[in-house]
């Protein structure tokens, strides 16, 4: 690895008002099976610099990183024909409470003006963001739970309690990000009469050796003593301060009220590089060949696909979606789908990605890809509020360009 690239890094968390995060793990590899792994780690646990070093291995909350696990076990349930991807009917059997939605067409005198969905939510809807789910923290969610009276409730209760809510749009053509992957791992429990945590502990987690992963830090391998607190930058221009957002809409779920599969694991860089590894080298340890080439397809339909370039077009959610990237809409921007666990660029990138590539990310600030045509994959894992923190953003770009130079496939 480059002088300047290290350097770059030790620079980022050196102590005082410039430092652009406390700590980050590091953890990247390549296709080739005789690929060394890339681990490493800069900076401390908090501010204070006699706090412990951050390692590979000091505990995360993953965040939204959760969602290729759950859509990883959700295909695997689909290989054993627990459920399909595009039947309604699946979905109504396995979710009944959401069998029968309204869809939020507006808030008129502070009323809410419902109707009934017209189409049903099928697995793939729930997969990539287009069945009309989306968080309570987001509008025109958020002002529905204003004009009852309510508070967010996202995660703050059980799946079936806190997700109860309208549609913001008719599945299948629209683009929300939100709550279909929570719902999606409480399909995969009842299928397979289990929780979420034990599916994944006996399909993933022990296949893989991900034994620093769980929903459960507080009972799952001293999980909660080895987490790496959060750190803060108020403001755009502001220092970084020790503690969470105040404003942060999703508390740190150490005691969850249930299995979130959008958003409750804790979890390792390195345990984390074993999943994005096993499906970059197609190892046959989780799922088919097949399987992780639809993975990689883009699975919008017109109207979502419309709708995702909007959001992308938007300067904060896109900093939260495409760090570092151009808006969709102005010069030099990327072409951009979803696919089954992450968005998909559809164009190559300066920094050495090549389209189709998957990213996706957690609210701390995680980002991680996997690169199948270029032959890398890696997570860049910190705990830094707020999502979308812009002045860090430079340095995950720099990662994954010395990892894609590092691990290019020759001759491709």
């Amino acid at each position: 690895m480059s002088s300047s690239f290290d350097e770059t890094f030790k620079q980022a968390v050196s102590p005082g008002p410039e430092r652009l995060l406390a700590g980050v793990a590091l953890a990247a590899t390549g296709s080739g099976v005789n690929d060394v792994d890339y681990l490493n780690a800069f900076g401390t646990m908090k501010l204070d610099p006699a706090s412990p070093s951050v390692s590979p291995t000091t505990v995360m909350w993953l965040a939204s990183c959760t969602k290729l696990a759950t859509t990883v076990a959700a295909l695997q349930c689909v290989e054993r024909g627990l459920f399909d991807l595009h039947s309604t009917s699946d979905v109504e059997r396995l979710l009944p409470e959401w069998s029968n939605p309204q869809v939020l067409t507006g808030l008129e005198d502070g009323r809410e003006q419902l109707q009934p969905a017209k189409e049903k939510m099928t697995l793939v809807h729930l997969l990539t963001h287009t069945s009309g789910m989306t968080y309570d923290f987001f509008p025109p969610l958020m002002q529905w739970r204003t004009s009852r009276g309510e508070g967010v409730l996202c995660m703050r209760g059980p799946i079936t309690e806190v997700f109860q809510h309208p549609l913001v749009c008719e599945p299948g053509t629209g683009f929300a990000y939100g709550s279909g992957l929570d719902l999606v791992g409480l399909m995969i429990a009842r299928a397979t009469s289990t929780t979420l945590e034990d599916y994944m502990r006996e399909h993933i987690f022990s296949v893989l050796d991900m034994n620093d992963t769980s929903f459960r830090p507080l009972n799952i391998n001293n999980i909660a003593e080895r987490l790496m607190p959060m750190c803060t930058r108020l403001s755009p221009d502001a220092p970084l301060v020790d503690g969470d957002y105040p404003e942060n809409p999703l508390p740190v779920p150490m005691e969850p009220k249930d299995d979130f599969g959008g958003a409750g694991l804790f979890g390792t860089a390195v345990d984390f590089l074993k999943l994005l590894k096993s499906l970059l080298r197609d190892d046959g340890k989780l799922l088919k060949s097949e399987t992780i080439d639809l993975m990689f397809k883009p699975a919008l339909s017109k109207p979502s696909a419309a709708a995702l370039n909007v959001t992308l077009s938007i300067d904060q959610l896109a900093a939260i979606c495409i760090p570092g990237q151009p808006l969709v809409g102005t010069p030099g921007c990327g072409e951009w789908s979803y696919g089954l666990g992450g968005i998909l660029g559809l164009t190559d990138q300066e920094n050495g990605l090549k389209a189709p590539w998957m990213q996706w990310g957690g609210a701390p600030n995680l980002k991680w890809w996997i690169d199948r045509k270029g032959g890398s994959c890696g997570i860049y894992a910190t705990q830094l509020s707020p999502a979308g923190e812009r002045k860090q953003q430079g340095l995950l770009t720099l990662f994954q360009q010395e990892m894609a130079r590092k691990f290019e496939q020759k001759g491709e």
